[in-house]
């Protein structure tokens, strides 16, 4: 399947979800919907031509395409990061088996990770969906996995953090 569309499937899962059944934007003034280089959102192969023009693409210090926004985009036309934002859809391992699994992104500055409010099961559901879809294409496998690998040496690292 071509890489753009994969990130259209993916879209098409998670466009009527939410993480919440209220505006979470309202619980942090949309915090996510604002950043630079170095806090925008990660977008995955194909995605540069399918975004909202209005939307500013950067270049972080590892060469990856980010998306900065200032709050007023097409929600239609956002980027992948921001619709499973604070999730991800984490490739574990069980046996040797992979299997998908949505977590909270370590790397996310979001009121939600703390867990003081509930992530509905619809979302956690297409989150994981989208996962699958990244699968499909030889190009977004390879970034999905790169990000994957990474959030789990977040984890890892909390885990031995906690212990000491």
């Amino acid at each position: 399947m071509k890489k753009e569309n994969v990130i259209e499937s993916c879209y098409s899962v998670l466009r009527k979800v939410t993480p919440l059944q209220i505006d979470c934007g309202k619980i942090c003034k949309g915090k996510c919907c604002k950043g630079d280089g170095k806090t925008g959102m990660l977008l995955f192969p194909g995605e540069e031509k399918l975004i909202d023009p209005r939307i500013t693409i950067m270049k972080n210090e590892k060469g990856d395409s980010v998306a900065v926004c200032d709050g007023t985009c097409d929600r239609n036309k956002r980027p992948l990061a921001c619709r499973i934002y604070p999730l991800f859809p984490l490739i574990n391992k069980d046996e040797g088996n992979e299997y998908i699994e949505a977590v909270f992104d370590r790397r996310a500055d979001c009121p939600l990770v703390d867990g003081e409010y509930e992530i509905t099961r619809c979302f956690s559901k297409a989150v994981k969906r989208a996962g699958k879809y990244l699968l499909l294409n030889s190009e977004t496998e390879k970034y999905y996995r790169e990000l994957s690998d990474e959030i789990q040496e977040y984890i890892a690292l909390e885990k031995i953090l906690k212990n000491t």
